[in-house]
């Protein structure tokens, strides 16, 4: 009897350990369970959270690019406009159109070049328009008048008489170009009779074959008006009023000389009031009908 009360005793300790070691095995099943479980969402979690760094980084890399493509393209666009047919030259102003047509004569010829800035006349009622010929070397560019206002470069204007001229010639040295300056020193006319032209400058008379040539110097250009003297003409009102324009308005500087040749204004057949002048290796001439516009045109030259 006291054996078999042991023999049960120790068959219920062997239960109860099985009992225990059967719930510390489900114990730890199920918290091997839990940080299987955490393990995969923590790493759900790291995909999903690569995934969309990288979403984002494409995005933002295809926003880059994007942006940078119309950055290039807009820096194309304005380095290279396009100046064919229509080029909206603005009609209220002259001197805004002057401003407008220089722009498109630097396009075409070289922004380096230099241009009249004033159209010379203030009368809105008459559009300027302005045709060129030539290269950056030698240019020729025309100036005319119209009650409407035209194109730039328009073909009609071949066809238009030009009240100005603006030229440009290149020659192979600053001595040739210096040579088609008719430039005369004061030293020249010493001797002949003088006349007082106002703004104490004082020229000289030159007279003979039916023909007045009246000359000054102002700085380093050689000026001189031309008459007709058997047709009554005078040379001094139109020196006068050259050298009273020269108080308002100051001529480009030469390298070396410049030279200015005008004709009394009843003369017919002259050649129309001249500006001409010297820099480097080029010659730089501007001519116009009327004496005020052509000084005008000229002090604005740059």
């Amino acid at each position: 009897m006291k054996k078999t009360l042991i023999v049960s005793l120790a068959a219920l300790a062997l239960m109860l350990a099985g009992c225990g070691n059967q719930t510390e095995k489900q114990a730890q099943a199920s918290s091997d369970k839990v940080s299987t479980s955490q393990k995969k969402q923590a790493q759900t979690k790291k995909a999903s959270s690569t995934t969309s760094t990288s979403s984002s980084s494409a995005s933002s890399q295809s926003s880059s690019e994007a942006s940078s493509s119309q950055a290039q393209s807009s820096a194309t666009t304005s380095s290279a406009p396009d100046y064919s047919g229509q080029v909206g030259i603005s009609a209220t102003q002259n001197l805004q159109r002057l401003g407008q047509f220089n722009y498109l004569l630097k396009y075409n010829l070289g922004k380096e070049i230099v241009l009249p800035n004033n159209p010379g006349y203030n009368d809105e009622s008459k559009k300027l328009n302005v045709w060129y010929e030539g290269d950056g070397n030698n240019y020729s560019i025309h100036y005319s008048q119209a009650a409407s206002g035209q194109d730039f470069n328009a073909n009609s204007l071949r066809d238009v008489t030009d009240y100005a001229v603006f030229t440009k010639r290149t020659y192979g040295s600053a001595s040739e170009a210096q040579a088609e300056i008719n430039y005369q020193a004061a030293t020249m006319t010493q001797g002949l009779p003088k006349v007082n032209l106002g703004y104490g400058i004082t020229g000289t008379i030159d007279s003979g074959a039916g023909q007045k040539y009246l000359h000054w110097n102002e700085g380093r250009w050689s000026l001189g008006v031309h008459a007709v003297a058997v047709n009554g003409e005078d040379p001094v009102p139109t020196a006068r009023k050259v050298v009273e324009l020269l108080e308002q308005y100051y001529l480009p500087a030469p390298d070396n000389y410049g030279s200015g040749s005008f004709s009394v204004a009843s003369s017919s057949g002259q050649q129309a009031p001249t500006l001409k002048w010297q820099v480097g290796n080029s010659v730089y001439s501007l001519e116009a009908k009327d004496l005020t516009v052509l000084v005008r045109m000229a002090s604005t030259v740059k």
